[in-house]
């Protein structure tokens, strides 16, 4: 499996998810999206200087095509594990549906339960859970907010850039991913070798 860019933890969050297929409930404690809540990491004067549409989960920034760094990560999330069926930019293809009209249809519970949980879609057409894959928890938000931009924010087709202003800030969160990153591959290993002995 090819590596996208690491992730960056907003904060750790308890949800409860129904399957509706079993009608069992999921408690998943994930990190999701990167860095802080969006109002939270950017000043009030570059605030002003940008459009901020809506508040976190789902809260995105889009000035001249350029997006804010957890947007940016959504895109790249996006592309690594829903783009398959989903189709490119979120526009849905004929295996699965507008992610885009789905963000924008659904609140945020809906959305991350379906992602979590999967869905049947038709007989037969059923959408996998994606609670075992710790690269897509940690990147619900991110893409939520990918998928609000492409759709609310009036963002455009293709990979966007990060906005000048929020480069510097884009860096740190990487940094804190890759430590993340390395500690989580750490754990997954130990428990791979706990597993095999």
């Amino acid at each position: 499996m090819c590596r996208a860019a690491p992730v960056v933890p907003r904060r750790k969050r308890c949800m409860t998810v129904f399957n509706g297929a079993s009608g069992r409930t999921l408690i998943l404690t994930a990190v999701l999206g990167l860095g802080l809540p969006l109002a939270g990491f950017i000043s009030p004067s570059v605030a002003d200087e940008h459009r901020v549409t809506g508040e976190a989960p789902g809260a995105f920034v889009v000035e001249d095509g350029r997006v804010d760094p957890n947007t940016y990560e959504g895109y790249i999330a996006y592309t690594r594990v829903c783009m398959a069926c989903h189709g490119p930019d979120g526009l849905g293809s004929s295996f699965a549906p507008s992610l885009i009209r789905a963000a924008e249809r659904r609140g945020w519970a809906d959305f991350a339960g379906t992602i979590a949980a999967g869905r049947e879609v038709q007989p037969g057409q059923v959408m996998p859970s994606f609670a075992d894959d710790p690269f897509v928890l940690a990147n619900m938000e991110n893409i939520f907010s990918y998928m609000r931009a492409r759709g609310e924010g009036g963002l455009g087709r293709g990979r966007p850039k990060v906005i000048e202003s929020m480069e510097e800030e884009a860096e740190a969160l990487r940094e804190e991913a890759e430590a993340l990153e390395e500690e989580v591959e750490s754990d997954d290993t130990a428990r791979d070798k706990q597993a095999d002995d």
